[in-house]
């Protein structure tokens, strides 16, 4: 089994080839999810509702998610200032558009640097990582929970966008339809100057056991908490930063059922087939 290894490429360059489009297409999908209101959403392409019988026939499933917390921060660039340019004057003018263009240059870089930066302070912080395993396993023992075998695969992360997502090098069980997930966990803002919200968003890929698809979706969660005016608070708030991301995975578990398999209710909380699912990560 290979397991991804973040060391070699940036992050920006990680998100950026696994879902198979440019930066400028990444960053505002991102800083979009921060802003949305509402709860935890189920969005799965109409064209393939006609499958949801098939899905729900599943008995036997392999969940594939990426092991590896991506912990990401990232802006939309600009001052802010842009807006109120009327007012300040030819000369303040120039200058808010000025740092408004600088801004929005660099947003690649300062994303990337933001992201490294945060990943090791939730690391050094003595909370332990883990994130997407944590989503994985909870959801794993929902799909348990409704009478489903279930195995866990953690591999690389999934490539391609998401009617197409593939998962380099893997060799699907036999006898298991295939459950892919591509999760992204992240702090993002509307510009340099707005304050960062947590993002989660979870893509989920079900194949058959002859890898035809038999559903997607993607999800976001709506969390307006814990909310950093400036990037320094977050840096400096690793530990409270992170569970605001693990709440969010939370939220999301029962919509990524829900929309496969129907909203039946779990039988027993916290217990699956008979084995015990561990204790959230703190």
């Amino acid at each position: 089994m290979k397991l991804l290894n973040l060391s070699p490429r940036s992050f920006t360059n990680l998100l950026r080839e696994s879902a198979g489009m440019s930066l400028k297409m990444l960053t505002p999908l991102l800083v979009a999810a921060a802003l949305v209101s509402g709860c935890a959403t189920d969005k799965p392409l109409p064209a393939l509702q006609v499958s949801r019988d098939a899905a729900r026939s599943v008995a036997k499933v392999e969940i594939i998610y990426n092991q590896e917390d991506e912990l990401i921060v990232v802006d939309g660039g600009g001052s802010g200032l842009t807006s109120f340019a009327g007012f300040l004057g030819p000369i303040g003018a120039l200058l808010a558009l000025g740092i408004d263009t600088n801004s929005r240059m660099t947003t690649a870089d300062r994303t990337d640097r933001r992201s490294k930066e945060f990943t090791a302070a939730v690391r050094n912080s003595g909370v332990p990582m883990g994130l997407n395993s944590y989503f994985a396993e909870r959801l794993a023992a929902r799909l348990r929970d409704g009478g489903r075998e279930v195995k866990l695969t953690p591999f690389m992360r999934a490539t391609g966008k998401l009617p197409e997502m593939q998962v380099p090098e893997l060799q699907p069980t036999p006898g298991y339809s295939t459950l892919i997930l591509r999760i992204t966990t992240a702090y993002g803002a509307s510009d340099a100057t707005s304050s960062f919200k947590p993002i989660v968003a979870v893509e989920q890929l079900l194949r058959d056991e002859h890898q035809a698809v038999l559903y997607q979706a993607s999800h976001t969660s709506d969390l307006s908490q814990p909310t950093y005016f400036r990037y320094d608070g977050l840096l400096n708030d690793p530990a409270v930063a992170r569970e605001g991301l693990r709440q969010g995975l939370a939220q999301v578990v029962q919509p990524a059922y829900a929309g496969m398999f129907g909203d039946d209710k779990p039988r027993m909380a916290h217990v699956a087939a008979g084995r015990t699912v561990g204790p959230d990560p703190k």
